[in-house]
């Protein structure tokens, strides 16, 4: 016996005709199918017993023929292919119609008989097909219902003979403007029930992700018979999210920097004609050396050394101070001052103070020392 020679025990020895005898039946039956099984060719039949070898990569004639014994199957090709890959219509059209006509055959059979259901719920009657695997759905949009405001591609060629003009330069060079834009027509232009700006909504301070306070804070005796108006000295905008990111800059450099409990400002005036809750009403504020127990500050969100807040900032400056009234947080005969005039500052900027001193109940504190 030769080294690395197989030697057969009893048992496989008589295990041998029994697999040989049923692989000629596999066989006999397949010949006798033929008509109904034309897509199965008689080399998909692998026998167990032979050395046939599978690889992940593709076997042609040119490779591993000596491991092969049978010579018909030398020419045979198997590949391997990964999921989500790309093929042609040809290839792609079989797999359809063969994922369809397994699809029709196992839902066509139907083993269901007298059926008596009562007392259920989410009862199934019949075949379920199963589909394991992503599945993506593409909405393809007609031509006719388009937005017809996205931009299209333009091009355009230079003449070689005749330059073209400093001014017109951009015109002249080929332009790719496929970029797609969002459309109007995707967000609603028009409502039924619109706040009117004399509303005045203050966003709470969860909204803008506040921190809490370091300590407890100290309750402020209303109603209030000062109002302070100052700026923050930042930069301003009128999306609501930078003014969020802006004022929780601003309360932790009020908190880390300063070393104060919490921001400064009782309510903050964004120029995106939002109103934000600093302190609140019942609490004092740090916004005022010498007025910060009696009085309530506003501040604008930005610089106002040059120009003024929007309009609807103004506004709702105005309303705030409305709303204060009304609801007894500030006294009706209140004083309106700023904050240049309390401290050497130059907050809330000139321009703001000029504008604050054409207001109802500007008061001058010069006239009063």
């Amino acid at each position: 016996m030769y080294k690395g020679e197989k030697v057969l025990k009893g048992k496989e020895m008589s295990n041998m005709p029994i697999l040989t005898a049923a692989q000629e039946r596999t066989r006999e039956w397949l010949e006798s199918q033929e008509d109904e099984l034309e897509s199965i060719a008689e080399s998909s039949v692998v026998d167990s017993l032979d050395d046939y070898k599978y690889s992940e990569h593709t076997f042609t004639e040119l490779e591993d023929n000596d491991d092969d014994d049978d010579d018909d199957d030398a020419g045979e090709e198997v590949s391997t292919m990964a999921l989500g890959t790309r093929m042609g219509d040809s290839k792609g059209s079989i797999i359809r119609d063969t994922l369809r006509d397994l699809i029709n055959s196992i839902n066509s059979i139907q083993t269901v008989g007298n059926v008596n259901i009562s007392n259920s719920t989410n009862v199934h009657i019949g075949n379920v097909t199963n589909i394991n695997g992503n599945i993506q759905i593409i909405a393809e949009t007609p031509a006719a219902s388009r937005p017809r405001n996205t931009h299209r591609r333009v091009r355009r060629k230079v003449s070689p003979v005749n330059k073209p003009d400093p001014e017109q330069n951009h015109e002249e060079q080929e332009l790719d403007e496929s970029e797609e834009r969002v459309s109007a027509n995707v967000f609603i232009s028009s409502q039924k029930f619109k706040l009117p700006k004399e509303l005045c909504s203050i966003v709470p301070r969860h909204s803008w992700l506040a921190q809490k306070p370091m300590e407890d804070p100290v309750k402020l005796e209303l109603p209030v018979k000062y109002v302070v108006i100052l700026h923050t000295a930042t930069e301003s905008s009128e999306k609501r999210a930078i003014n969020v990111r802006l004022i929780r800059d601003i309360q932790s450099f009020h908190i880390e920097g300063r070393g104060w409990n919490d921001i400064a400002y009782n309510f903050l005036i964004g120029c995106d004609g939002n109103v934000y809750e600093g302190r609140g009403w019942e609490t004092v504020g740090a916004h005022t050396l010498g007025y910060n127990k009696k009085a309530l500050g506003f501040g604008f969100i930005g610089c106002f050394m040059r120009e003024l807040p929007t309009t609807d900032a103004l506004n709702m400056c105005r309303n705030l101070l409305a709303r204060g009234v009304e609801d007894g947080h500030i006294s009706p005969d209140y004083r309106l001052i700023c904050h240049c005039q309390c401290n050497s500052t130059e907050s809330p900027g000139r321009r703001l103070f000029e504008e604050i001193q054409t207001w109802p109940h500007f008061y001058n504190i010069a006239q009063e020392d």
